[in-house]
Order: C-alpha cells, then sequence, then structure tokens
C-alpha cells in the first residue's frame, strides 16, 4: 500500500490492534504478536495464526505499508484483511500480489476442513 494517508498519525499498538481486528474480522485465528518499532521509523510486526502467520511492514516516512498474509486455509479472507487496513490507513494505491500455497493450489482450491 502506497500514499497511506492516516499512517503517520497511528502509533505502533493502533497498527498492531487494527492489523489484528482486520485478521479477526477476515476469519483468521491469533495466537500471539510480536512486533519491534524502528526508533525513527516504522515497524514490523508478526501475527501467528493458526492459520499460519501474517506480518505488516511500515514505513510512516513514505506513507507505505506492506502486508504479508499466509495462510493454510480458505476460510480467512486475506483481501478482507487488505481492504480493511487500506480503509483504515486511507491507502492511495494498493497492489496485490497472490501467490499458490506450497502445494500448488490456490486459496480456493483448498478443500473444506483444511
Amino acid at each position: 500500500m502506497s500514499g497511506c494517508d492516516a499512517l503517520a498519525a497511528l502509533s505502533p499498538d493502533d497498527i498492531i490492534g487494527c492489523f489484528t481486528a482486520a485478521l479477526v474480522n477476515a476469519g483468521a485465528n491469533v495466537v500471539c504478536a510480536s512486533s519491534h518499532v524502528f526508533p525513527g521509523a516504522g515497524l514490523t510486526a508478526v501475527v501467528i495464526l493458526r492459520e499460519s502467520h501474517a506480518v505488516v511492514h511500515t514505513w510512516p516516512e513514505t506513507g507505505t505499508v506492506n502486508l504479508d498474509i499466509f495462510s493454510c486455509t480458505s476460510r480467512l479472507k486475506a483481501m478482507d484483511a487488505v481492504d480493511e487496513m487500506s480503509r483504515v490507513l486511507r491507502a492511495g494505491r494498493v497492489s496485490v500480489q497472490a501467490t499458490p500455497r506450497a502445494d500448488g493450489r490456490q486459496a480456493q482450491d483448498t478443500p473444506q476442513g483444511e
């Protein structure tokens, strides 16, 4: 995401809270979160999920945010979390790259119950 107008006004705790809430709203089961704030710069936060993990990286000085969301199930609707974060951050531009799972299946090809 780029052009994130709201990013500079949010604290690291606000961003982590919003990211965690967006993941839960998208169907994730959060196990725990850990983060590192870079003094005078952004943050990196890792959220361990029962389904896998998610990471947020921020660069407030450029209004840039990268999200990485990995899931072993199609129940987690990653795009819903991306959409929610883009609204919260007031992103001017959102670019998404979807990568198939290691077994070659796209998330929508995942059988129910996985």
